[in-house]
């Protein structure tokens, strides 16, 4: 129990249920109230080059990074690679958004502090590519929409009706930045320094722009101490999953076209994602993979048959325009065809490799939940070797971090909410890094969609009380 009494730190009794009913969202929390933010940002990135112990997906997953950078032009891609391999922390809390957003810049600016204060001088960020491009309606949300200088700005011009049913990495090209001001006082994006620079640029790729644009905004701003912010999307996850699935050694490709592993699999994913216990995950399907249709991505599933042969469909029947073996899913996955399923995205580039992913609330509980599935389905039938198994069931594979950690309902978001050269960071760092986790958090506002799901665990549990 905290030495600080509960009524000091706003979210403590929301945070002791959370751990008390095996969130491991809380359970972190739980045992870093009392730790200042600048200690608790410590934790998160050794300042030691850690040794990879010959873990060859860790291997595997930096060769991908480094092929992929360099296919982008990125200059010392392989000093990214390398990095890796030492410093095995990668920030995955981030759906796709401009670095503008208070919630993707807090994200990296909290990450950039922990490498700066463990005295390295490159970080590795993943932003989600995959997501709805109109996540919600009201308050109006997605990677298209930028609220910054109390505004919101729609960045490319599509409508509503197309942007529900896209996903941000299936928008169609040529894609021009139009900043277009919907809502709030302004200014217009040709009136401001910082947004003008952006209006009229035209891209192929959304994820690419945003990658190319997040650069040069990162660049610009006042930061203290120089750490070199390099971002990874979906795309980069989708090329090693391919790079597994060519592999007849790799425990990816058997869960994945091993009949016996991934019926087994899929039922032990359905099972718990189906158990009330599961706080964050709240469908199981896809299967394994997403098929782009035009600007959409949808899901796929594997129908088991007679004698292992799969027949894969999407959602609603449709046969999916690749067939289900290892070298045309690979080709396809590349291409994208197909992108790479959660499960799968956190496989190769974390759980598998030993990279710890430092992201958001429900990351934390997702991470465990896909660690167990992989672990059930080990336990009923075989398809990891002991290093793997070691790897996976190391705890701390995931790490709760960015903006969770500061509660933004107070100065805090006033700070970043018209971000340029001219923002006081310095500002920020004063008034939140010795502060207590617990008090950082505030209320924890980010976690709180997780009471109704609390609410049903503790109501279940009551359940098999009265039954005993």
């Amino acid at each position: 129990m905290s030495a600080t009494l509960a009524t000091d730190y706003p979210a403590e009794p929301f945070v002791r249920r959370l751990a008390a009913a095996g969130s491991d969202l809380g359970q972190q929390l739980a045992a870093s109230l009392d730790l200042p933010l600048r200690a608790y940002l410590g934790t998160l990135v050794p300042s030691a080059p850690a040794a990879d112990g010959g873990n060859p997906h860790r291997r595997r997953f930096a060769t991908t990074v480094t092929r992929w950078l360099r296919g982008r032009g990125v200059t010392d891609a392989e000093a990214v690679g390398d990095h890796l391999l030492r410093v095995p922390v990668m920030e995955a809390a981030s759906h796709s958004n401009l670095l503008l957003d208070v919630e993707t810049f807090l994200n990296t600016f909290l990450f950039h502090v922990a490498h700066r204060e463990a005295g390295h001088r490159l970080m590795v960020v993943t932003q989600c590519s995959t997501v709805s491009c109109l996540s919600r309606r009201v308050p109006v949300s997605g990677p298209v929409f930028l609220r910054t200088r109390g505004s919101l700005y729609k960045v490319f011009p599509f409508s509503k009706r197309l942007l529900k049913d896209s996903s941000f990495c299936s928008l169609p090209g040529p894609l021009e930045m139009t900043l277009e001001l919907v809502q709030g006082p302004g200014p217009c994006a040709e009136e401001d320094p910082v947004l003008r620079r952006l209006v009229g640029r035209t891209w192929q790729d959304a994820a690419e722009a945003y990658r190319v644009c997040n650069e040069e905004i990162w660049s610009q701003l006042p930061l203290s101490g120089p750490v070199r912010r390099i971002a990874l999307d979906e795309s980069t996850a989708a090329a090693c999953v391919a790079e597994h699935l060519l592999d007849p050694s790799s425990p990816v490709r058997r869960l994945v076209f091993d009949p016996a592993v991934r019926s087994t699999f899929l039922a032990v994913k359905r099972e718990l994602v189906a158990d009330r216990s599961n706080l964050a995950v709240s469908r199981a399907a896809p299967d394994f993979f997403w098929v782009r249709r035009g600007s959409r991505l949808q899901p796929v599933l594997v129908h088991e048959g007679a004698g292992g042969a799969a027949r894969v469909r999407e959602a609603g029947g449709r046969p999916v325009p690749v067939p289900f073996e290892p070298e045309p899913v690979a080709a396809a996955l590349r291409a994208g065809l197909l992108q790479a399923d959660r499960v799968l995205a956190y496989l190769v580039r974390c759980i598998l490799p030993g990279i710890v992913a430092v992201g958001g609330t429900s990351q934390q509980d997702y991470v465990r939940l896909y660690v167990r599935m992989l672990l059930e389905t080990h336990r009923r039938q075989p398809f990891l070797d002991p290093a793997d198994v070691a790897t996976i069931s190391a705890p701390g594979l995931s790490r709760l971090g960015g903006m969770p950690l500061v509660d933004m309902t107070g100065e805090a978001a006033g700070a970043l909410s018209a971000l340029s050269p001219r923002s006081d960071l310095t500002a920020l760092e004063r008034a939140v890094l010795d502060e207590p986790l617990g008090r950082t958090i505030g209320a924890l506002p980010s976690a709180r969609y997780l009471e109704k799901a609390l609410d049903r665990y503790e109501g279940h549990d009551e359940e098999k009380e009265a039954v005993a």
